[in-house]
């Protein structure tokens, strides 16, 4: 990232490019989503033919997150970007993707993936972009470091379930395939309670509360960028 106010600038008008497209493809994908569910009901042969493919596309543009961090556009820890963007981009890519059966891409726990992932990111990639632009809303930030107490949960219990529905499949194709899979799904207890525990410690950090003192949210911000607010940095 250049050091000047001009290479700061370019480099902030990116993210806030970044964050806002990706908030679009996010909501497109819930909205598309709540609407199928309205109109369908419990029928869910025809969901993922509404929004597979969008998903898979959304969701893969994240993996811009990881350069991101590495390069140092953003502050946010690499390898837990890495650990985020890794389980989704192998739920995407290597079981909705792979697997064309109603019991990965028509069923319930498809539903609740995507419902929590899509709700977490509108507002997390509408947080990033507005506080770039120096806005602040209560609502937001609030739901940002809140949320996650019930989608995180909700998205790995999803995200378990369409894997293990998964398995036989991947048995089928190679029995190694079949235990890189159980070998994930095993490999998730550590991580979700990594990035919990992460969340829960930006939330006190934040918004205050037990143990925690409660920063300004603006000063944070401004903070993590160092002197230049141009060079502002988006914390995960």
């Amino acid at each position: 990232m250049a050091a000047g106010g001009k290479g700061n600038g370019i480099v902030e008008s990116y993210l806030v490019a970044y964050n806002a497209v990706s908030f679009i493809g996010w909501a497109y994908v819930l909205i598309h989503t709540t609407i199928y569910l309205l109109e369908h009901g419990t029928d869910l042969s025809g969901l993922f033919d509404r929004i597979g493919y969008p998903l898979i596309f959304v969701q893969t543009g994240a993996a811009l997150e990881i350069f991101h961090s590495l390069t140092g556009l953003v502050r946010s820890s690499a390898l837990t970007v890495l650990m985020q963007v890794y389980s989704r981009l192998l739920l995407v890519w290597g079981t909705l993707y792979v697997f064309d059966y109603p019991e990965i891409r028509a069923s319930y726990p498809l539903v609740l993936m995507v419902l929590a992932w899509s709700i977490t990111e509108c507002v997390r990639y509408s947080h990033y972009a507005l506080s770039l632009l120096d806005i602040e809303i209560p609502v937001l930030l609030y739901l940002r470091y809140t949320l996650f107490y019930v989608l995180y949960p909700a998205g790995v219990t999803g995200e378990l379930l369409e894997m293990w529905a998964a398995l036989p499949h991947a048995s089928a194709i190679r029995p190694s395939f079949k235990a890189f899979l159980l070998l994930n799904m095993i490999n998730y207890p550590p991580v979700l309670y990594k990035l919990y525990t992460h969340m829960i410690r930006q939330r006190r950090k934040i918004l205050g509360g037990k143990g925690g003192t409660k920063t300004n949210s603006k000063a944070t911000t401004a903070n993590a960028a160092g002197s230049s607010p141009a060079a502002r940095k988006k914390k995960l």
